[in-house]
């Protein structure tokens, strides 16, 4: 087997299994309107019913640490995010373990921190053993014109946005995995035009995109 096809199956192996945590975490936080990183999120909703949509920060601007550290291990990041446009998101290996996004802070150097997922707030802190691939860094900034890297829909679910290769219907690529017992993924990127935003739902079986769900908070 190819070092490719060992990476693939470590990443798809390691989504499942924050998928199947983060979807028990993020029961009973559906209706507040910012994640628990809290005071340092920047966060906006027009009106009840509307999509809440928040700029996700591990760290404060002087560092300090807003996330639950669930364990912290040495690793490295060799490349930028591919699951969002952020300066200071990255793609890190601990082990033959891929994590991403992990975030960096210029005011707290040598560590990155790896949510599972934001609505539970809780992740990995890694201590670096090499400096940042800061020339392959991203150049988005911390916006909430960003595509938004996790979501919640209005039915409850919980769903990350997925590096690497997927599938595509109609030039909409599947972008986002889902937790819970469905089998049907997110295609493209929210429709903001609409409040509620909305989104394409369908198995990765789908030949045609004909239905549509409605999102209750985006993180970007």
């Amino acid at each position: 087997m190819s070092r490719r096809s060992l990476i693939g199956i470590v990443i798809v192996a390691v989504a499942g299994m924050a998928l199947a945590s983060s979807a028990v975490a993020g029961a009973g936080r559906a209706g507040t309107k910012s994640s628990r990183a809290g005071t340092n999120s920047s966060a906006t909703s027009t009106r009840a019913g509307s999509t809440v949509a928040a700029v996700y920060r591990p760290f404060s601007a002087s560092g300090r640490v807003l996330m639950s550290v669930k364990s912290t291990k040495s690793g490295y990041c060799w490349t930028s995010s591919e699951t969002t446009p952020r300066r200071d998101a990255w793609r890190c290996l601990i082990g033959n373990f891929i994590y991403d996004p992990c975030f960096s802070s210029s005011a707290k150097m040598g560590v990155v921190l790896c949510p599972t997922a934001p609505w539970s707030n809780a992740g990995i802190d890694i201590r670096l053993t090499t400096g940042l691939p800061t020339s392959a860094a991203n150049h988005g900034g911390l916006s909430l014109s960003n595509p938004p890297w996790a979501l919640q829909l209005t039915g409850g679910r919980d769903c990350v946005f997925s590096g690497g290769a997927t599938a595509a219907i109609g030039g909409r690529r599947l972008n986002y995995f889902c937790g819970g017992l469905s089998s049907a993924g997110l295609w493209g990127y929210p429709d903001r035009r609409v409040e509620p935003w909305t989104i394409c739902e369908a198995p990765a079986s789908a030949k045609r995109l004909t239905t549509t769900v409605t999102i209750r908070r985006a993180w970007m």
